[in-house]
């Protein structure tokens, strides 16, 4: 019932510093956007311009253009907005007050680094799912083509968070900064985590073989969230390829889960262990 509770303030936390509610404001704004030139005649016209070629398949079209909702600016933006929400959170916890009401109740500590995480999950979940499944059904509504696929962006991108999140997590509990927080996790989100992406781009470019050691050394250490994003639209767009077997395809989101368990690990015996 506790640890509840700590999920429930995490998410309070979010709505009382209004940083969650302009979220919404501002993700509505994209989805009226989007509704707006969705309808406009110019682009209405585009499938039957299209339709003209032999070649021309209307449901690859819409397909295409989800995926174009969730490109790599949009993914970038999004998850910077997420970063910027969540980069609080432990350093408001471990306030001078804050931290000795939170320690004086029942609860382990380990379930104070769970909750906080689970609150902020739940928190981007639900704006995830208020964003795209707007996105989808103006879409779908406008079009006729209703792909249940991409409604997997939400778990996906919620996955990707979480990833993201439990680093959040930890550098927030060793800085005790919101600002350092902020800044660590967004350069390593991008560009470092985004050049790592390309890494085989770069080796072909530099081929030595002790860069091509370092670069994947480091890339199978941190997260990998444009490779869990491009993971994602080959499955929302039909197009993964499973021949190279699942281990290989799916490395990407194996690898970053064990990252992300090993950040909360790492959260919950420092958190443990310090005095406060």
């Amino acid at each position: 019932m506790i640890f509840w509770a700590i999920v429930k303030n995490t998410i309070r936390e979010a709505f009382s510093k209004k940083i969650l509610l302009l979220l919404f404001i501002l993700f509505s704004f994209v989805i009226l956007l989007i509704a707006t030139v969705i309808n406009l005649d110019a682009v209405e016209g585009i499938p039957q311009l299209l339709g003209t070629s032999p070649d021309f398949n209307y449901y690859s079209f819409v397909v295409r253009m989800e995926l174009l909702m969730i490109s790599q600016p949009s993914f970038l933006i999004v998850m910077i907005l997420f970063i910027i929400l969540s980069s609080s959170f432990i350093p408001s916890l471990l306030q001078k007050g804050n931290i000795e009401l939170t320690l004086s109740k029942p609860v382990s500590r380990t379930n104070i680094i769970l909750g906080r995480f689970i609150g902020g999950v739940i928190l981007v979940f639900i704006a995830l799912a208020y964003l795209i499944t707007l996105i989808w059904l103006i879409i779908s509504a406008k079009s006729g083509v209703w792909h249940f696929a991409f409604l997997l962006s939400i778990i996906w991108y919620t996955l990707i968070f979480a990833v993201l999140y439990s680093l959040i997590i930890l550098t927030g509990l060793i800085t005790k900064s919101t600002v350092m927080t902020l800044i660590i996790n967004v350069l390593i989100f991008f560009p470092f985590t985004s050049i790592l992406a390309v890494k085989d781009d770069i080796m072909q470019v530099a081929s030595n073989k002790v860069i091509a050691f370092i670069l994947n050394f480091i890339y199978y250490i941190f997260p990998k969230p444009w490779d869990m994003r491009s993971l994602c639209n080959d499955i929302i767009g039909g197009t993964l390829n499973t021949s190279a077997g699942f281990f290989y395809v799916y490395q990407p989101l194996i690898t970053s889960l064990i990252f992300m368990l090993v950040c909360l690990s790492l959260s919950v015996y420092y958190f443990d262990k310090k005095d406060y």
